[in-house]
């Protein structure tokens, strides 16, 4: 279990440097080396920022607990049985990443296929 604020920023991260990432994040060089070199926890404002970006949960951002599935009801990002701070979320976040890469270097041709078939996944059925 990741035991401090800054370890589980780590997780997140993954292969990505701290400041690369709060880049990516929407929170200022500034700001973020405070967090991370001072470990202190972000504002309420930056930690909806890094959930929104990573797609965890704020309590296991907060706290390195897991999210209990059977008290959320109604709750789209919890959907495994047993949550690992959002391991889903943070699939979807890679792929959000990946195509916006394919948007912003490649050609329209690419972005095209792409869009074909994010459009024959949409609208497959089951």
């Amino acid at each position: 279990m990741a035991q401090t604020f800054k370890d589980r920023l780590k997780i997140l991260m993954k292969d990505d440097r701290p400041y690369s990432w709060a880049k990516k994040v929407g929170i200022e060089k500034g700001l973020f080396q405070y967090y991370w070199q001072k470990e202190n926890v972000p504002t309420y404002p930056n930690l909806l920022k890094i959930q929104k970006f990573s797609g965890c949960s704020l309590d296991w951002l907060l706290t390195g607990r897991n999210v209990a599935l059977d008290k959320i009801e109604g709750l789209p990002m919890v959907t495994e049985k047993n949550p690992r701070y959002g391991a889903r979320n943070l699939r979807l976040a890679n792929s959000i990443e990946k195509i916006r890469n394919v948007y912003d270097k490649k050609s329209a041709k690419d972005i095209e296929a792409l869009e074909y078939f994010i459009d024959g996944v949409l609208t497959r059925k089951g």
